[in-house]
Parts: C-alpha cells; sequence; structure tokens
C-alpha cells in the first residue's frame, strides 16, 4: 500500500469548489460547504471531510439533493431562526445555520438556529468551532438515519446522533467535544467484517436480540447507543433537539442521503451560541480556563498515556501539522476526487 501524499489544504478545497460547481452548486455555496468539509480533514476528521464528496456527488447527480436549494430563514423570537434548508447541502445549511446563531449572540448575547430539509453535513464539531471563534459557547446537535436501538429495544430508532460543544480557551486552543452518541458506526462494522476481526463487546445486538461481537450479525440487527441508558437518553435529547423542535424528520424518520431513493432525508440540526462575557467579563473567563487546562494536565498521566489532555487538544495539533504539511489522503481518494471532477488541480498529485 502506497503512502498518503500530503495535499495542500487550499488545493484540496478549491479541488472540491470546481467538483460542486460542476454539479450545479453556486461558487460561493460551494466554497461554504468545501470549507466545512476541509475543516474535517484538517482536524483530522477524514471521514467527514472530502470522503465524503462522493456520496453528496452522487446524491446531486441523482436529484435526491438540490444544487441550488431556496433557504429560507424565518423568525418567532429576534434571538432565534428557523432555516428551512430545502433539501440542500448539509455543510451549507448547518454553517449558515450557526452564522446565523452567532449573528444574534453578538446582539443579544444569546442565539439559536434549528434546522430543518436537510441532509448530512459532515462534522458536527467544525460548527460549533465556529462559536467557540466567535467568543461564544456553541453547541451543535443532529439527528442522522435509524441505525441504533434505544436501551431496551431491539429495533433501529435512533441515529449515531452527533452532539458537539465548543468552548473558547484563550491561548490553548478551543475545548470541542464531538461525539457521536452511538457505541461504533456502520462503518467500522463493515471495516471489521472485511478484515475478519470481531467488534468489540456492547456495540452493537444480533438479529436475535443478543449482544453480539461478530460484524456479520451485527449488520443484521441493530447498533447501541454508548453507555446503556445515560447514553440513550442523550441520544434522544439530540433527536428531540434537531428533530422534533425543528420540524425535521425525528423518532427514525430520518433516512440516509447515501442510500435513500423514497424522498428527502428530512435531518435536522440545532445550532446554538452564546457569548460567555453574558456572565462574566471576557478576560476573566480566558483565566479562569487557562487555570482549569493547567490544572487538568498538572494531573498524573494513567498506565498508558503519556499526559491527560482535553477534547480538542489532539485535532488542534493535527491541524496545525496539516496546514503546514498538508492533508494525507491515499492515491484511492484522490483518484476519486479527480474522478469527481477535480482533476484541473489533483490530476497527478496521487501517482
Amino acid at each position: 500500500m502506497s503512502e498518503p501524499k500530503r495535499i495542500p489544504s487550499g488545493l484540496a478545497r478549491d479541488a472540491a469548489i470546481d467538483i460542486l460547481v460542476a454539479q450545479g452548486v453556486p461558487a460561493v455555496e460551494a466554497a461554504l460547504v468545501s470549507e466545512a468539509l476541509i475543516a474535517a480533514d484538517l482536524r483530522g476528521i477524514d471521514t467527514h471531510g472530502l470522503a465524503c464528496l462522493k456520496d453528496y456527488v452522487t446524491a446531486l447527480q441523482e436529484g435526491r439533493i438540490k444544487a441550488h436549494p431556496d433557504i429560507v430563514t424565518t423568525r418567532r423570537f429576534p434571538w432565534a431562526a428557523r432555516l428551512d434548508a430545502d433539501n440542500g447541502l448539509g455543510p451549507l445549511a448547518a454553517t449558515l445555520g450557526m452564522r446565523a446563531a452567532i449573528e444574534s449572540a453578538e446582539i443579544f448575547g444569546i442565539g439559536a438556529t434549528g434546522i430543518l430539509r436537510s441532509n448530512h453535513f459532515g462534522a458536527a464539531g467544525v460548527y460549533a468551532a465556529m462559536a467557540a471563534e466567535a467568543g461564544c459557547v456553541g453547541i451543535v446537535a443532529a439527528n442522522a438515519s435509524a441505525v441504533a436501538a434505544p436501551h431496551g429495544a431491539n429495533a433501529p430508532f435512533l441515529g449515531t446522533n452527533p452532539l458537539a460543544v465548543a468552548i473558547p480557551a484563550g491561548t490553548h486552543a478551543p475545548f470541542i467535544l464531538d461525539m457521536a452518541t452511538s457505541e461504533g458506526s456502520r462503518k467500522k462494522v463493515r471495516k471489521a467484517l472485511d478484515q475478519g476481526v470481531a467488534i468489540p463487546s456492547g456495540w452493537a445486538l444480533g438479529p436475535d436480540g443478543q449482544p453480539t461481537t461478530d460484524p456479520a450479525e451485527a449488520l443484521k440487527g441493530v447498533m447501541l447507543p454508548f453507555g446503556g441508558a445515560k447514553g440513550s437518553g442523550l441520544s434522544m435529547v439530540v433527536d428531540i433537539l434537531a428533530g422534533v423542535m425543528t420540524g425535521a424528520e425525528f423518532g427514525g424518520r430520518v433516512l440516509s442521503v447515501m442510500t435513500n431513493q423514497d424522498r428527502e432525508s428530512g435531518n435536522g440540526h440545532f445550532m446554538l451560541a452564546f457569548k460567555v462575557s453574558a456572565f462574566i467579563d471576557e478576560a476573566a473567563f480566558t483565566h479562569r480556563m487557562e487555570d482549569e487546562i493547567a490544572r487538568l494536565r498538572a494531573l498524573p498521566a494513567s498506565r498508558g498515556f503519556e499526559s491527560v489532555c482535553y477534547p480538542g487538544e489532539r485535532s488542534a495539533k493535527e491541524r496545525s501539522e496539516r496546514l503546514a504539511w498538508g492533508i494525507p489522503m491515499s492515491a484511492a481518494l484522490i483518484d476519486g476526487l479527480v474522478a469527481l471532477g477535480g482533476g484541473r488541480l489533483l490530476s497527478g498529485v496521487g501517482n
């Protein structure tokens, strides 16, 4: 297997724009989507970066996602927005939604956006980080197609349902918690099946409703939320915030944009941003956050760990390295992006 090639982030971004524009996405909107995907790649979340483009392009070509949606924003309160994404690209809706929340926070100290009729949006932490960069705490929740069973059930009802929280941390990289509320993912189960290895205990139930570590049985059954009843409850909170409250699909009715042919996927997103200065002077907050991180780092590391770090620290280091040296991409991914329409910039890079 050949070593990955390091692709400058700007080059990768422009190639992604080319790919989307070729599918009829307006250049300005294509740039926003590309920025969101590149932001995930820069933080090392490669499964939610440019690797998503193949599925997005297929959905655009088949008319399952609109290349040029008529996005409409309405407000019942000055600080809150409801964004109808008109079945457009998820990263576009999420970026615009968080921008609206931040704009409201600049005026009122708090802003929120509920998004409906959206699609897969990549990495939730990308949008939460936008808020942290603006001096806000950012919270992002999104529901997804049903692959996981709630605690005590043996039928899919919950998605991976990501939840992200980003908090500015002064001279340190922002605290960014970005997590799925499912214990594992179907993608990882399929990888285990291909490699002929077992999946961890607690990831899935087989079709008989019993726990299984056999990836083949897991694919016939259901995934599980993390942490038993606690994770199941948190995943339902995400579904309620992103689905029930926004007007999006919910309760197991969200479909996968990667596979469904029946109707709009119906994903919902919830974006919240509030100024830390609404509660405490920003300089004082910064000092206290830096003290929090210093106290954390001073803790003795347990066996097998070199040091203690906080959520977002490793991905920030990865981002710095990838900005300097480029995003590592396999020849297969580069060739795939070239085939999608990125050849003007990437042709020959993977050779």
